[in-house]
């Protein structure tokens, strides 16, 4: 940025050049008088002039002549080239700054006074593109300041309301935390004899888990005799149902004895009849028949008492049996019950342990909480404290607060008074002419503009910067403005999504670069239906329609990067000529190659010696020319028809060039610059990029606005070039 002291140097080398040039004029004036005095006062041509006086004179005539001729050029081309310089010094003086350089050839024996005029405009017109720029940076950090501000304003008055509630409620915050801490030293000793009671129970839980599991145990023993004692009764069971089929068998013995018996009385019947048929000799017959009869009978009355006693065995034993056959049964159901038990005692041991484990899981819960109570308390009386510092603190705290409000205040009544001073500072810039100006009438609706742009290179960023200082001039005209920018990697379906949701959204007019093919139906329809267009940086096809194009003649800058290119190898040289192929932005890079080789034509010391196809990219321009330089390393100078101009600065260092081969260019950016200090870079042919963003912005609107027209359909950018003469005064700004 160029300040005050700068301008002082600048307006001092400026008036310095000045009677230099003049002296220098006046010196050629004053030579050749003496030139023809010397002339005459040698020896040979007084001798001359004694023999052939008329001749001598003739020839004196002539040259007088002749000098005058000469004088009368010399003195028409200096004050042609002091008109040119004094009619750019006129438009500088009357503010007009969206002026060209002017060329060098045009101002033959001014060069110094022409470069330092050219340095003075270019460093004035960066001062003021970059006021503009830093205009808009205070002015979005103001608005955000005075937002900020205001909020904080806000925020303080009623911080400041409410302060005095605050140390009320801190006062009821210290009376409920005496109470909490109360309450918690409370639960704490309830705690603890909580704690001290579930010890006492766990450890009757553990004898009561020892008895059950002992008495587990004794069943368990028990069961196992049950068992064997219910298998004896079964036994015993079994022995009275044999006993009593044997006791059967003998009555079944018995039964078979009493008929032999009663056989045995028929018998003895049968005998006696018979003996005392036999008289005498049957008496011992009778005696046994008698016995016989005697045994019967003794034998019927035992048989009878044996049975009377069996059968009151049969009925003893069968009662006993159907006893023992209930004691059975009625154990066996006992059993099942005792089994129940067990399984009881069983289930109840397990609950028991359970109980245990879960008396001592509560009994470490409780022990937590006891642990937790006692931080708590401690934390409420830490609490306490805190609330008694912040009681004490909440007075000094309004008292702060209040300075704070008169502060902020006095910070506002400053920031109005800077927004005043960018306002100054704004319209200042204005009374140079940089760039088209709105009208002063605000729109009557909103109007929505819209510039769609690349965003992938230093230019396509300054393009943004003009229009955000488009943007902020309509910002109080009733319109807005908005930048869509498309970041590296960008393909024309992001280019026409962008497009489409615009028109969705009934924006008013539209500035866009004659990049992308699809876009040319889409303008032509938009333009048909009234709605404005304005082309930039590179204009649509001639059949569609727009308002005007605002950029460079990309033919034009051809033949001056051609003209560069001539100073640059003196007159004489093989040149490169590095151009896009296809693609986006291919027109650009042809129109100027065409401007370049038709210019170059007319050098005879000059010619193309090859072509090689890149993109905008350093890395494209960088690979294609190092290949080129590997196969022919007689090149003596390079033209980059558009970006990435250091690749092929860094392919000629690296081809061991530096020095020999130079670099004629477009764009400016600080790698570029300092090419350029580096020797590298020729020149770099610069294209106005704020005023592409900014002025398409501000002729669509006065268009929309006032119904005023662009001045031409073409409106051409003016041409800045950076070379090795101004390029520090850059850098150092």
């Amino acid at each position: 940025m160029m300040g005050g002291e700068s301008q002082k140097v600048l307006t001092g080398k400026i008036k310095a050049k000045v009677p230099m040039l003049i002296n220098a004029s006046a010196i050629c004036i004053l030579l050749l008088p003496v030139l023809l005095i010397k002339l005459l006062v040698s020896g040979e041509i007084l001798a001359s002039m004694a023999a052939q006086p008329i001749n001598i004179i003739t020839v004196f005539i002539i040259l007088a002549i002749i000098a005058a001729a000469s004088l009368l050029v010399i003195i028409s081309r200096f004050f042609s080239s002091l008109e040119i310089i004094n009619s750019h010094a006129t438009m500088l003086a009357s503010g007009e700054l969206n002026i060209s350089d002017i060329r060098m050839e045009n101002t033959k024996g001014l060069h110094v006074l022409t470069r330092a005029f050219n340095d003075m405009k270019s460093n004035l017109l960066r001062f003021i593109e970059m006021t503009k720029g830093n205009v808009i940076v205070l002015s979005d950090s103001i608005d955000k300041l005075s937002k900020s501000i205001e909020m904080s304003y806000k925020g303080n008055e009623h911080i400041a309301m409410n302060i005095n509630l605050v140390a009320e409620k801190a006062q009821e915050q210290l009376k409920i935390v005496n109470k909490t801490i109360e309450s918690i030293n409370g639960i704490s000793t309830r705690v603890e004899a909580i704690a001290a009671s579930i010890a006492n129970i766990e450890d009757y839980v553990e004898d009561n888990v020892k008895i059950t599991k002992a008495g587990t145990e004794h069943m368990d023993k028990f069961y196992e005799q049950l068992n064997i004692i219910s298998e004896n009764m079964n036994n015993t069971h079994k022995f009275f149902e044999n006993l009593n089929s044997e006791i059967k068998e003998i009555t079944e013995v018995s039964e078979f004895i009493i008929k032999i018996s009663e056989q045995l009385k028929l018998l003895g019947i049968n005998a006696s009849v018979e003996a005392s048929k036999a008289g005498e000799f049957s008496k011992g017959f009778t005696v046994v028949a008698n016995e016989i009869n005697q045994l019967a009978a003794k034998t019927k009355e035992g048989i009878a008492r044996i049975r009377s006693i069996v059968e009151s065995i049969i009925k003893g034993s069968g009662i006993v049996s159907e006893s023992i056959g209930r004691s059975v049964s009625s154990f066996n159901e006992s059993k099942e019950t005792f089994n129940t038990v067990k399984e009881f005692f069983h289930t109840i041991n397990s609950q028991s342990t359970m109980l245990n484990e879960g008396m001592r899981d509560i009994y470490t819960e409780i022990s937590q909480i006891n642990n937790f109570t006692k931080e708590t308390s401690a934390r409420g009386e830490a609490l306490h404290s805190a609330s008694n510092e912040i009681s004490s603190k909440t007075q000094e705290i309004a008292a702060v607060t209040e300075e704070e409000l008169a502060e902020l205040e006095e910070i506002k009544q400053n920031t109005q008074k800077l927004n005043n001073m960018l306002t100054n500072i704004q319209n200042l810039t204005r009374k140079f002419r940089t760039s088209i100006m709105p009208v002063a009438q605000s729109s009557p609706r909103k109007l929505k503009i819209a510039l769609l742009a690349p965003a992938d290179h230093a230019f396509w960023l300054s393009v943004r910067q003009g229009v955000l200082y488009a943007q902020k001039e309509l910002a109080d005209k009733n319109a807005h403005v908005e930048y869509f920018g498309f970041p590296p990697g960008y393909t024309q379906d992001d280019f026409m999504e962008a497009l489409n949701n615009c028109i969705k959204e009934g924006y008013d007019g539209f500035a866009a670069p004659g990049f992308f093919g699809d876009s040319f139906p889409v303008f032509n329809r938009l333009s048909s239906k009234g709605i404005p267009v304005i082309s930039f940086n590179h204009d649509f096809p001639r059949d569609v329609k727009r308002l005007a194009y605002y950029g460079p003649d990309t033919y034009q800058q051809g033949v001056e990067a051609a003209k560069l290119m001539y100073n640059a190898l003196n007159g004489k040289g093989n040149v490169l000529v590095a151009r896009r192929e296809s693609g986006t932005g291919t027109g650009i890079h042809e129109h100027r190659s065409k401007g370049f080789e038709d210019q170059l034509k007319n050098y005879r010391g000059m010619k193309v010696v090859g072509h090689v196809a890149v993109e905008d990219t350093f890395e494209t321009v960088y690979s294609a020319v190092k290949e080129f330089l590997s196969r022919n390393k007689d090149v003596d100078g390079i033209f980059v028809a558009g970006g990435g101009p250091t690749g092929a600065a860094r392919a000629i260092v690296e081809a061991g060039l530096k020095g020999r081969t130079k670099v004629v260019c477009f764009d400016h950016d600080k790698d570029i610059f300092n090419a350029i200090r580096d020797g590298i870079i020729y020149a770099a042919i610069g294209q106005d990029p704020f005023g592409q963003g900014h002025d398409p912005i501000i002729y669509i609107f006065n268009y929309l606005v006032a119904g005023q027209k662009p001045p031409r359909d073409h409106i051409p950018t003016r041409f800045d070039i950076v070379d090795q003469n101004n390029v520090d005064d850059i850098l150092e700004s």
